[in-house]
C-alpha cells in the first residue's frame, strides 16, 4: 500500500481525534462519535488538563485528591457531555465552572466535601441531571440554577438539609426525580412541592420527618413513587394523597404509625409497604384491614402491616385477623 496513503490516513485520524493524547495515569477510549477519559484512584491533586483529548465527551475523575474545579480546567474539554467527579476531595466550585462546556447534560459530584456552592454555578450548561449526594450541604439556593432550568433529575441525598430547599425547587418545573433521602428533614410543609407538577419519583426516606401537611402533595399530580420509610411519622391526614392520582408505590415502613385514617389510600395506590410500624390492631384499623384484604384479593399483594398491640395479637399480620379478633363487623 502506498506510504503516502497510509500517512494521510494517520493524519486524518489525528485531526479527527484532536491527537490521540491521554493524561498520565488515566485511560482513554476513542470512538468515532465519543471519547471517554477515566482517571480512577490516582494520586493527583489538580485537574489533569495536560494531555486531555479536546473531543472528550465523557470524563470520569474519582478517588483522587482534587479539591477544586474551575472553568479554566474544563476549557480543555469543550465537547464534554458527562462529567463524573465522585469521591474526590472537592471543597470549592467556581461560578464559571461550566462556562466552557455548553453541551454538558450530566454532572456527578457525589461524595465530596462541598459545604457551599456559589451563585450561578450551574447556569452555563443545559444540565439534565445533577448528583450532589453525600456532601456537607445544609442549604440550596435558587440562583444555583437558571429560572428556565432543564433539570429532570437531582440527587441531594446524604447531606445536612433540615428543610426542603423551596427556593431551589421553584426553578425546577421540569423535574421528574428528586432525592432528599438521608438528610435531617423534620417536616414537609404545604407549598414547597407545588411547582413540581411533572415529578414522578420522590425519595424522602431516612430523615426525621414527624409531620406532613395535608396539602403537601397538592401540586404533585404525576407522582408515582413516594418513599417515606424510616422517618418519625405517627399519623397521616386522611386526605394527604387525594391529589395524587397516579401513585403506584408508597413506602411508609419503619415509622411510628399505630393507625391509618379512613380514606388515606383511596386514590387507589397500587402497592403500599406498611411494615415495621407499631400497629395497634383494634377497631380503628377497620379501614386498613378491609383495604389490605381487597388488595390481596385483587393484586395478591400484602402491605406487610403486622400487629404490635394488643399483646395477644402481637406478630400477627393484619390481613390474617378475623373480624372478631379485630372487633369489627364483616360486610
Amino acid at each position: 500500500m502506498d506510504l503516502r496513503y497510509l500517512l494521510s490516513i494517520a493524519l486524518g485520524i489525528c485531526c479527527w481525534y484532536g491527537a490521540l493524547s491521554c493524561p498520565d495515569l488515566c485511560n482513554c477510549y476513542f470512538g468515532q462519535e465519543s471519547t471517554e477519559v477515566i482517571c480512577n484512584n490516582i494520586q493527583i491533586s489538580v485537574f489533569p488538563a495536560n494531555g486531555m483529548p479536546r473531543n472528550t465527551t465523557r470524563l470520569t475523575i474519582q478517588y483522587t485528591n482534587i479539591t477544586t474545579i474551575t472553568g479554566e480546567d474544563l476549557l480543555a474539554t469543550p465537547l464534554l457531555k458527562e462529567l463524573h467527579l465522585s469521591n474526590n476531595m472537592i471543597r470549592n466550585l467556581s461560578t464559571d465552572m461550566l462556562i466552557g462546556v455548553p453541551h454538558l447534560h450530566t454532572i456527578d459530584l457525589t461524595g465530596n466535601q462541598l459545604m457551599h456552592l456559589p451563585s450561578r454555578v450551574f447556569h452555563h450548561a443545559p444540565l439534565d441531571s445533577i448528583a450532589l449526594k453525600n456532601n456537607l450541604l445544609s442549604r440550596a439556593e435558587a440562583d444555583w440554577l437558571p429560572s428556565n432550568s432543564n433539570l429532570t433529575w437531582i440527587d441531594l441525598s446524604g447531606n445536612r438539609f433540615q428543610k426542603i430547599p423551596a427556593g431551589l425547587l421553584q426553578n425546577l418545573g421540569r423535574l421528574i426525580t428528586l432525592d432528599l433521602s438521608e438528610n435531617k428533614l423534620e417536616d414537609i410543609p404545604a407549598g414547597v412541592l407545588d411547582l413540581l407538577t411533572l415529578l414522578e419519583r420522590l425519595s424522602l426516606q431516612n430523615n426525621k420527618v414527624r409531620t406532613i401537611d395535608p396539602l403537601a402533595f397538592k401540586g404533585t399530580y404525576a407522582l408515582s413513587y413516594l418513599f417515606l420509610q424510616y422517618n418519625r411519622l405517627e399519623k397521616l391526614s386522611p386526605t394527604l394523597f387525594q391529589h395524587v392520582k397516579e401513585l403506584r408505590y408508597l413506602d411508609l415502613s419503619g415509622n411510628h404509625l399505630r393507625h391509618l385514617p379512613d380514606g388515606a389510600l383511596d386514590p387507589n395506590v397500587l402497592f403500599v409497604d406498611l411494615g415495621l410500624n407499631p400497629w395497634h390492631c383494634d377497631a380503628k384499623m377497620d379501614y386498613l384491614w378491609k383495604w389490605e384484604r381487597k388488595s390481596i384479593e385483587v393484586r395478591q399483594e400484602e402491605t406487610k402491616a403486622v400487629c404490635a398491640l394488643p399483646v395477644v395479637l402481637k406478630g400477627r399480620p393484619l390481613a390474617s385477623l378475623s373480624p372478631d379478633e379485630l372487633g369489627v363487623k364483616e360486610e
